[in-house]
């Protein structure tokens, strides 16, 4: 094969790639985002590394306190995270149905974790601490 011929299939193949890998994932992908945005800290099945990483198992009580529910879409790899608003909203509720067995009341909308991830946590280990759970 021709050098030339040779690059522009190359060229093409890394346009498809890269606009394969834009697209947004279908609505029931948010075990796909947690895989690829949140397991490498806190583990595939969600229990996080002792001492490092919070599980994510039993956020219920997290969720109850006062100003739990602002602080689970503030933290720094949710207010951060390379996603959408819906996506982390879908993302959120997702993680705490299959992780802590919480169904949200109301679940996290796309407005209101936008708002929420205007102000990440500076330091989410005392912010934790202040809502009063373990």
């Amino acid at each position: 094969m021709k050098p030339r011929l040779r690059f522009w299939i190359l060229l093409s193949m890394l346009v498809f790639a890269a606009h394969a890998t834009a697209q947004e994932p279908a609505k029931g992908d948010a075990a796909q985002d947690y895989l690829l945005h949140c397991s490498a800290c806190h583990r595939a099945d969600g229990t996080g590394t002792e001492g490092i990483m919070p599980t994510l198992h039993g956020l219920g009580a997290v969720l109850a306190a006062d100003g739990g529910r602002t602080y689970l879409a503030r933290v720094p790899g949710v207010a951060q995270a390379p996603l959408s608003d819906a996506r982390v909203a879908r993302l959120l509720n997702w993680v705490l149905r299959n992780f802590s067995g919480v169904d949200v009341q109301p679940p996290y909308r796309s407005n209101e974790v936008a708002e929420l991830r205007r102000s990440p946590l500076r330091d989410p280990i005392a912010a934790r601490a202040a809502l009063g759970v373990d």
